[in-house]
């Protein structure tokens, strides 16, 4: 996976956050200016989603999964659902056709309360709209079965909210080692702090530090931290 450059097809947005990453006394200006504009959100999925629920459920279902494995499943959901995923369709399912199709216990029901919360109108895409990132995560990570991780994608990848910064995803970790020169893998907590100087475009340079990594590899990287 490689990110996806947009050159003379840029938004206004992203140019801004290209000319500004760019612009700073950081490491990571040199490879932004190299690069370009980029689309930040795009999450290279390999199905196609129509609501934050749907979206929700792909993450949940390919969690810790192969691709393969994860598609296979996804579609047998689908399949079951009559082509869409809808809060409907999944609260009026019970647990075992949820099971059927190659849901773990802890994912049935992780998806089935994210339906809940989809019934209740409170993943509404007009509701969403009006919430801050905060609000959002916090309303994200009450569901179980849905981390701080899965939170930050959905607000990144589908809402594709701006300043959202991976911290404690390896490769935006490591690929911060490599620019710093650091002697270890940064830890995420020291990662989210170094974020600082990108704000408010920090979602962007999550992406331009994913693509500098896949750049760089297989090259050679410091001891985990």
């Amino acid at each position: 996976m490689t990110m996806t450059r947009t050159g003379k097809r840029a938004t206004k947005e992203q140019h801004a956050a290209a000319e500004y990453l760019g612009s700073l006394d950081d490491p990571l200006a040199r490879w932004v200016q190299s690069t370009g504009p980029i689309d930040a959100y795009d999450a290279h999925l390999p199905v196609t989603v129509r609501s934050p629920l749907e979206w929700l459920s792909f993450a949940v279902t390919s969690r810790q999964l192969s691709r393969a494995s994860s598609l296979a499943i996804y579609h047998r959901l689908l399949a079951q659902f009559g082509g869409a995923i809808t809060a409907e369709r999944v609260v009026s399912t019970d647990a075992r056709t949820l099971r059927d199709a190659g849901l773990s216990h802890q994912k049935s029901r992780t998806i089935r309360a994210l339906a809940e919360r989809v019934d209740d109108g409170l993943l509404d895409p007009d509701e969403l709209a009006t919430m801050t990132d905060a609000e959002i995560h916090a309303l994200l990570v009450a569901v179980p079965g849905i981390g701080p991780s899965s939170a930050q994608r959905f607000m990144l990848h589908y809402l594709r909210r701006s300043d959202i910064f991976l911290a404690g995803d390896l490769t935006v970790r490591q690929a911060i080692t490599v620019l710093d020169q650091l002697n270890s893998v940064i830890t995420p907590k020291a990662a989210e702090r170094r974020s600082g100087p990108w704000q408010p475009y920090r979602s962007y340079a999550t992406s331009y530090l994913r693509g500098h990594m896949w750049e760089l590899r297989p090259a050679v990287l410091p001891a985990h931290g």
